[in-house]
């Protein structure tokens, strides 16, 4: 039976008809794996514990910061807000890591993504965090992503966390005024005293009297040029 077959004068046709069938379904099946797995990130981690508004815990108990992105430290003015935040984004989800780089406290920094969602300028838009510098392939969208919260007053741009007079407590006039680690305080009558206005974000904080001010650590502006409050 096998000699007439190969005997047959049809026979090299059926044989690449076979071929080519043989082919056409390895070529699907190849290119269904191939697809599968470029459709399927091999970085996406879970994550497992919000700690504030820039930073949180994945799988392996690996820590995450968000890339040029300063949220409040806990205690500050917007901090709730934006662990919030960011835990509406991002809690219970797999998210995917880009550009993952250490600061010089060796904390991992990285752009992070929910789907095509960018989680850091999500986070800027909102108001609830500020814009860093650091160098990355979505410094220009995070910088206009801060410019638009801030031209809005979103979040800690918000009268909340940025005033120049004490909506509490009118007789508490004293600005704490910190910058650059500096920090300086200011009263009615100090010069300059009604431009200063306080981040209550960034640590600025009101007081009632100067003996607050100097017990939390504060120096009298020289422009109020030795007077008392």
């Amino acid at each position: 039976m096998s000699f007439v077959f190969l005997s047959n004068p049809r026979y090299p046709f059926l044989m690449l008809k076979l071929f080519l069938a043989v082919s056409v379904v390895l070529n699907f099946i190849l290119g269904f794996f191939f697809l599968q797995s470029k459709s399927a990130p091999t970085n996406l981690f879970q994550v497992e514990r919000i700690i504030d508004g820039d930073t949180f815990i994945i799988e392996g108990n690996r820590q995450i910061r968000l890339m040029s992105v300063n949220a409040p430290e806990v205690g500050l003015c917007g901090s709730q807000q934006a662990t919030e935040k960011l835990s509406s984004l991002i809690s219970g989800k797999k998210v995917r890591l880009e550009g993952e780089i250490n600061d010089h406290f060796g904390r991992m920094l990285a752009l992070v993504y929910i789907d095509d969602k960018l989680v850091n300028e999500e986070l800027i838009l909102s108001g609830w965090a500020r814009f860093t510098s650091t160098a990355s392939s979505a410094s220009e969208k995070l910088k206009s992503a801060f410019q638009q919260a801030k031209d809005q007053k979103l979040g800690v741009f918000s009268s909340l966390c940025y005033q120049t007079s004490n909506p509490d407590n009118s007789k508490c006039s004293i600005k704490g005024n910190v910058r650059e680690g500096k920090k300086t305080y200011f009263f009615p009558g100090c010069g300059n005293y009604s431009n200063v206005a306080l981040e209550l974000d960034q640590g600025d904080q009101w007081f009632c009297s100067e003996n607050q001010a100097l017990t939390a650590g504060f120096t009298k502006s020289a422009n109020c040029y030795n007077k008392k409050y």
